[in-house]
């Protein structure tokens, strides 16, 4: 193999990947954006666009990693090497939906909110909700604990301490799902290599459609939002931002069991 063929390699595998998220970026983003002009009269600001636009790829990226473990396992086959380029995208694209979560998008709420003036004052008390924010939120709230809890954005200092904590873990969680799918689509890839092609297709879209639903599921039934605004329940923010994990967990685990059955018989 020759340098210059050594040096396209990575390429490869790269463009693989690109060519496999790329197609559901714009479906899932770019489709959005347009029903948002189509069902909004009045178009946002620039900002807000951006806002809308970086909230949505942060969420998007841990789900689309299934389809580039899909594509890994193509075009480098079932081997060690995969399964190493597999982590690094992973833990690359999770690293960037984490930062996109958890950092920039506060970072832009914070500019639409302080454009606002003087009715924003309130809700931007503890500064940006970035880890930073949300942690000096955190602390205000355990050191002085209201009167009664609340989840009014104009009151911040009100905010239930598990809430806060669910805010706190749940973008790192998410990344983590992330360095999950994609595993789980190396694995499937490697299950379903056998198939025909129309049903090759057909069985791995379903795998990573049901895994994401899943495990949406599973974020909407552990968060505690939803139950203290229907009666007032403090569930636990810790681990309502890490028990929905368990759901690829249990389907790596399913997975790995069959490849290993369908390797050795």
């Amino acid at each position: 193999m020759t340098t210059t063929q050594r040096r396209w390699k990575p390429v490869g595998w790269a463009g693989a990947c690109f060519r496999a998220v790329a197609p559901w970026l714009l479906l899932l983003v770019g489709g959005k954006v347009i029903l948002t002009q189509v069902w909004t009269p009045l178009a946002p600001s620039l900002t807000r666009w951006l806002w809308l636009i970086v909230d949505d790829l942060a969420l998007v990226l841990p789900f689309l990693l299934f389809a580039v473990g899909l594509a890994l396992g193509r075009v480098l086959g079932h081997s060690a090497r995969a399964f190493r380029v597999a982590i690094f995208a992973g833990v690359s694209v999770s690293i960037l939906s984490y930062s996109l979560d958890a950092w920039v998008e506060p970072g832009i709420e914070d500019r639409i909110l302080a454009a606002r003036g003087a009715e924003t004052i309130d809700t931007r008390r503890f500064g940006t909700q970035t880890p930073v924010g949300i942690l000096r939120n955190l602390d205000f709230v355990q050191t002085n604990p209201p009167p009664r809890y609340s989840l009014q954005t104009s009151s911040p200092q009100e905010f239930p301490p598990n809430v806060l904590l669910w805010r706190l873990h749940h973008p790192l969680a998410l990344a983590v799902f992330g360095i999950a799918n994609v595993l789980l689509g190396l694995l499937a890839s490697e299950l379903t290599v056998d198939l025909s092609n129309r049903v090759r297709r057909t069985v791995r879209l379903a795998m990573g459609i049901g895994g994401g639903i899943a495990f949406l599921v599973g974020v909407v039934v552990a968060s505690p939002v939803e139950p203290f605004l229907r009666d007032g329940t403090m569930r636990p923010g810790i681990a309502g931002a890490w028990l929905p994990l368990l759901i690829p967990l249990i389907q790596g685990l399913v997975l790995r069991y069959l490849v290993t059955r369908r390797r050795y018989g």
